[in-house]
């Protein structure tokens, strides 16, 4: 499984730990925003990550990859 598909799959667990709706009004942003989403987008992961109950690393694997490879 790559980097992307374990980012999918956390997404889906995060949305389901707060809740849909509660994730979105944490983050001042509409329910069927958070919705669309197929991966936590990169700012509100660093949202979420500030909430302190998951790592930025642990939420986008993908893009902590990214970021190492272009460094």
């Amino acid at each position: 499984m790559n980097l992307y598909e374990i980012a999918k799959e956390r997404k889906i667990e995060i949305v389901s730990k707060y809740g849909g709706r509660n994730l979105a009004r944490i983050l001042n942003i509409s329910h069927p925003a958070v919705s669309k989403w197929e991966v936590i987008p990169a700012l509100r992961a660093y949202q979420i990550a500030h909430l302190g109950d998951y790592d930025l690393e642990y939420m986008r694997p993908d893009l902590i990859e990214a970021l190492s490879i272009n460094t």
